[in-house]
């Protein structure tokens, strides 16, 4: 179980970790956005697809809103699943919850909620440059059933500020480089939960790092994380809509 998450927890908390500055600006709350990301074994393989639908934003006494519905699919195209999340960020921290429907419940609830916590406040600082330790952080990535994952992220490096390229574009981006460790709790988990979540990573034809993972990341200030790197491969975006 432990593996099987950390992929995906470790994602969660990147995206939340963007929000930290001026909410509106970046790329996962703006209304009516379509960003479409790929998956990559170390290869250079395809193995999954992602298509993100910024669907609602709203603004009110400083926090800003939003509702994330993406679609996941396999290496061929089939469809996986879907997830649906709710950003809350008032321009210092950034609440997420995620609901994931497998392709099976056609649309009816699969159980798995996911909500991520923690002190997310000055991850990304607006001013920040090349050779500079960034701040670690932890979060609590709450479940089902009560199981909790926490992640510590350590030892966060701008590495450099360099031109990268995807098919959505070619970007200034700071290199980043960070640990992250993942431990979790099952005090009143059950086996039904864990292979759902085991069933949804194997169909996405991920292979999980260890419990503590070393990766990279392309950050474009006051817009977006592009490109995420770990040693079993690679997400990026590939289209912009």
């Amino acid at each position: 179980m432990k593996k099987s998450l950390l992929t995906i927890l470790t994602c969660l908390l990147i995206i939340k970790g963007l929000y930290a500055q001026d909410c509106l600006h970046y790329l996962y709350l703006q209304k009516d956005k379509t960003i479409e990301m790929t998956g990559y074994n170390k290869k250079g393989d395809v193995i999954s697809k992602t298509s993100a639908k910024v669907i609602d934003v709203k603004t009110a006494g400083g926090t800003t809103t939003a509702n994330v519905v993406t679609d996941i699919f396999d290496k061929n195209g089939k469809p996986l699943g879907t997830t649906n999340m709710d950003y809350k960020c008032d321009g210092s921290s950034v609440s997420v919850q995620m609901h994931f429907n497998d392709d099976k419940t056609q649309g009816k609830p699969a159980g798995m909620n996911i909500n991520v916590t923690g002190n997310m406040t000055e991850q990304y600082p607006a001013d920040m440059k090349v050779g500079d330790h960034l701040k670690d952080y932890s979060s609590q990535v709450q479940m089902i059933h009560g199981t909790t994952a926490t992640v510590k992220v350590t030892d966060r490096i701008v590495e450099a500020k360099e031109s990268l390229t995807t098919p959505a574009g070619t970007w200034e981006c700071f290199r980043i480089s960070y640990k992250s460790t993942v431990t979790t709790s099952f005090e009143k988990s059950n086996s039904d939960t864990v292979n759902k979540f085991n069933a949804v990573f194997n169909k996405l034809g991920i292979k999980p790092p260890s419990s503590t993972n070393e990766t990279t990341v392309w950050y474009v200030p006051g817009f977006a994380l592009i490109k995420i790197l770990t040693k079993n491969g690679y997400i990026e975006i590939t289209g912009i809509k």
